[in-house]
């Protein structure tokens, strides 16, 4: 262990004027907010850190605000309905591993908490609703409390790494900054052997427990440092252990206390990162105040964007990259066959670019003479959904992909699929254009039975047809749904739709080639594969054959799987089931609202939202073809990848490292930590620019009272699973 003492003493030097305050008898929020404003003031838009007790000190000193939460509370509860596999989950199929939760019964422990005032803070009660989510394992389900997410987030100052030093022994865990020198300097350094007096191994596997993977090695991933999250970070990432992401929410206590294998001690303090705005506050009821009640919030001080990048941090120098570095190709010169093509998300700024920086680079490996492809998805938490099918078309132009969903089938469900065929059912769906936009929501919604195709490609002929019910582990669903990219409206239109047309249909029919063979591409994972990216990968595995391999994972030699994240299909926000609940009770007759079964669709409302930083819900299962007769979604279903390889020193120093690694397991004859990439075939299966907005004709439709704007972007297009 190499941590010089210096560096505890510098991590107390951000504190600036905390020590004199921290001794004070004022409020802790106060104690924040006269450390914030001095250092806004002398330095805008600068990060403030005070000490993990004191921030801690400052959220559990704001009362339970009971009324407020109780209502909250009362408002979820509508919602948690549609998430897909809500029955699943309450006795999962064999194969699943993360335990089995009732989570109707666990929100209800968090109502009767609220209701019997077992909470002593509204931080109490805010963690113990973050953590009840997460209890789900499902990226697309999530709430995130206002107070919790918006005010303050910890950190451990120590990143940590798990690697194996030669590759073969089972990884140990790390400090980064003693792997940094040791792949300088090859001072071998000395493990951790507990945490906090628990078992290091022990400690992280409980601590992952805490986060939205449905895996447990894609869980233990996350956390430590990796470079491809840092690729496209707003703030630098760490890993779950030192408060990146959703971690930074966890309370971890004043300070950790960390034995290494060599007998040294080191205890690291807490710090909190300020990340609301406290100017102003003067007491712990104004912290409620500001975070809680969202029309009082104000916008914290925002540092300058960094300039744009033409490398993608921590990477090689890129043959191409998109520029919001999303997606880059690059050539490995170890083994100049070898083409990668690294995409950290299917959420670009520009779909567009993605689609012609893909299409680009094959053609430029093609004739630059590579012969092998390694597809990475390291990071990649998924995002737009259409952009993830075009890329596999883009590989495998000749393959259509299926792409098989579902939804959950309620009264709701039924009244809004009734009221949106009542509406719009007599209007021909290629000349809507000019409609108004609820006309236009209702048209390319879930519930529109002309919206969507069959599993046989073909339109559905009768709402029944699509809605159903149809019954799978005794819970009613829809139909098996699929994507229709024959509808410009939701391809190419830049309003409604995503944008671009998609590779296999319209323009894009014709003229493609397969770049590689199946055999020649390798698909590279480190677990956190999620949403969108599990949709691709579906398509590259089953259906196209390729091969996968995936890093890291908890220190056995077991088998691992590829694809860790959520495989749920779509997500919903919160907000998007109040549209589209409201856009049918609005288009409704004075006679039908006063119906006693309409009050399904007015139990649906914006106060979570706005006592929220972030809402989900999985709206749709993703079903794979192999599992249509049992109606099994996807997220429950285990698949191993082809081989599974550790981190090695080498890895978390340089991207090029990894992709040799996974290019001698593919083709040169390197050994797997577990399961083989030799041989070829033989699967493993379980079991450039924006085209313009169509023209088309004026039509009358009815007038709707004013509803709140159409959260697109969480239905039609998909969003990636936030860390």
């Amino acid at each position: 262990m190499f941590l010089k003492s210096a560096t505890l003493v510098g991590a107390f030097a951000l504190l600036g004027n905390a020590s004199p305050l921290d001794a004070s008898k004022t409020n802790p929020c106060a104690q924040i907010a006269s450390i914030y404003t001095a250092q806004q003031k002398s330095s805008p838009g600068s990060t403030v850190k005070v000490t993990g007790q004191l921030g801690y000190d400052c959220l559990t000193s704001v009362s339970l605000h009971q009324p407020q939460a109780s209502a909250l509370m009362s408002a979820i509860l509508p919602y948690v309905e549609w998430q897909s596999d809500i029955e699943y989950l309450k006795a999962p199929p064999k194969g699943y591993l993360e335990p089995a939760v009732d989570i109707r019964a666990e929100l209800n422990k968090v109502v009767q908490g609220v209701k019997t005032s077992s909470y002593k803070s509204e931080y109490a009660f805010q963690a113990d609703l973050f953590r009840t989510f997460n209890l789900v394992h499902d990226g697309h389900f999530r709430f995130f409390p206002d107070l919790l997410t918006n005010a303050l987030t910890f950190q451990r100052q120590i990143p940590v790494v798990s690697v194996s030093l030669d590759g073969k022994s089972l990884p140990q865990i790390y400090a980064k900054s003693d792997i940094d020198k040791y792949a300088k300097n090859g001072k071998k350094p000395s493990a951790f052997k507990t945490i906090n007096g628990i078992d290091a191994v022990t400690f992280l596997e409980n601590w992952s427990q805490l986060g939205a993977s449905q895996d447990p090695d894609a869980l233990w991933n996350t956390n430590f440092f990796e470079k491809a999250f840092n690729g496209t970070a707003v703030i630098p990432w760490n890993g779950y252990f030192a408060g990146s992401g959703r971690f930074g929410y966890i309370w971890p206590g004043a300070s950790t206390d960390i034995v290494y294998q060599n007998g040294t001690k080191i205890t690291y303090p807490t710090l909190a990162t300020v990340k609301g705005n406290f100017t102003g506050i003067t007491d712990s009821e104004s912290v409620y105040q500001r975070f809680c009640v969202s029309a009082n919030e104000i916008p914290a001080a925002a540092a300058p964007p960094p300039p744009p990048s033409k490398q993608v941090p921590g990477y090689p120098v890129p043959v191409i990259v998109s520029s919001d570095n999303i997606i880059s190709g690059y050539y490995l010169k170890d083994q100049p066959d070898v083409a990668v093509i690294a995409m950290l998300s299917f959420e670009p700024e520009s779909p567009a670019e993605f689609q012609y920086v893909l299409e680009t680079f094959l053609a430029q490996a093609k004739k630059d003479c590579k012969k092998k492809l390694i597809v990475d998805v390291s990071a990649n938490g998924g995002g737009y959904i259409f952009q993830g099918y075009d890329t596999f078309r883009q590989l495998f132009p000749q393959i259509v992909q299926n792409g098989n969903n579902r939804f959950r089938y309620l009264p709701a469900t039924q009244l809004i699929a009734d009221q949106y065929t009542k509406i719009i059912g007599k209007y021909n769906v290629k000349t809507i254009e000019g409609a108004s936009d609820p006309m236009i929501n209702m048209y390319e919604s879930p519930w529109n039975y002309k919206y969507d195709i069959n599993v046989q490609n073909k339109h559905f002929t009768s709402e029944k047809d699509k809605i159903g019910p149809y019954t799978f582990n005794n819970d009613k669903f829809t139909n098996d749904l699929r994507w229709d990219f024959t509808d410009p409206l939701t391809t190419t239109n830049n309003t409604y739709g995503i944008g671009i047309e998609i590779t296999g249909y319209g323009s894009r029919a014709h003229n493609f080639t397969q770049p590689f063979p199946a055999e020649d591409i390798i698909l590279m994972y480190d677990g956190y594969c999620a949403s969108t990216c599990t949709i691709f990968s579906d398509f590259m595995k089953n259906q196209a054959g390729v091969k996968s391999i995936t890093f890291g994972g908890r220190p056995s030699r077991d088998a691992m799987q590829a694809i860790g994240g959520t495989k749920g299909a779509n997500n919903f926000g919160f907000d998007a089931v109040n549209y589209y609940a409201q856009l049918a009770y609005q288009s409704g007759t004075a006679a039908q609202k006063k119906w006693a079964n309409w009050t399904q669709l007015t139990q649906y409302t914006l106060l979570p939202t706005s006592r929220s930083s972030g809402t989900s819900l999985n709206f749709r299962d993703a079903i794979h073809e192999a599992d249509l007769k049992t109606g099994v979604p996807a997220q429950f279903i285990y698949e191993a990848a082809d081989c599974r390889l550790f981190y090695t020193p080498s890895m978390i120093e340089d991207m090029n490292a990894q992709w040799s690694a996974a290019a001698g397991a593919a083709w040169g004859g390197k050994k797997c930590v577990q399961g083989s990439l030799g041989g070829g075939g033989g699967y493993r299966k379980r079991d450039d620019e924006l085209s313009a907005p169509l023209e088309r004709r004026l039509i009358p439709v009815p007038y709707f009272a004013p509803l709140p704007p159409h959260p697109i972007s969480n239905s039609i297009r998909g969003e990636k699973v936030p860390l």
